[in-house]
């Protein structure tokens, strides 16, 4: 009778606890601020061809926009900030998704990767160090490819500074 009651007991503590999805902020306590500098571009030359020009600049606005709406962190200038984001854009590449019948491309994914450093600015103490960090998009292709590729841009922008937002002030 003392397994069942166990078992009963082990199940019943199972289906209490959840699935264990939880939110809980991962920076230090003393961090509530942060200052975001432009990313640099550090795209090898051979490889931007796909690359958009004011690209750096935009991400960071985004960036700005998505730790607004995430509320965690209040962005302030570098002289005021507890803690400073960096980064580079090393790599703006898209790949072929998808093909028709004359193996004509119909999809592409576009991918923007960035390496971030978070600094604590009154210790100099690097608090996170991400070399690789990627957001995309998909777009398919259609008689106006430059207004695809303006908002496929503008897509994987959003994702990558969303993803790197919640990688900066939450624990899944």
């Amino acid at each position: 009778m003392s397994r069942i009651l166990y078992f009963t007991l082990l199940i019943s503590l199972f289906f209490v606890s959840g699935c264990g999805y939880t939110q809980n902020v991962k920076l230090p306590n003393d961090i509530k601020t942060i200052a975001v500098e432009t990313f640099k571009n550090e795209i090898p030359p051979e490889e931007q061809f796909a690359y958009r020009a004011g690209l750096e600049i935009e991400l960071r606005n985004v960036l700005v926009e998505q730790f607004l709406q995430d509320g965690n962190l209040k962005v302030v200038d570098e002289s005021q900030a507890d803690a400073v984001l960096k980064g580079s854009v090393i790599s703006y590449k898209q790949e072929s998704l998808r093909f028709d019948r004359l193996e004509s491309v119909e999809e592409y994914r576009l991918f923007l990767v960035v390496k971030f450093q978070l600094i604590d600015r009154r210790t100099n103490k690097v608090i996170i160090d991400e070399p690789n960090f990627s957001g995309r998009a998909e777009f398919f292709v259609n008689r106006n490819p430059a207004a695809v590729r303006r908002s496929s841009a503008n897509s994987a922008t959003v994702d990558l500074a969303r993803a790197l937002v919640n990688r900066i002030v939450e624990e899944w």
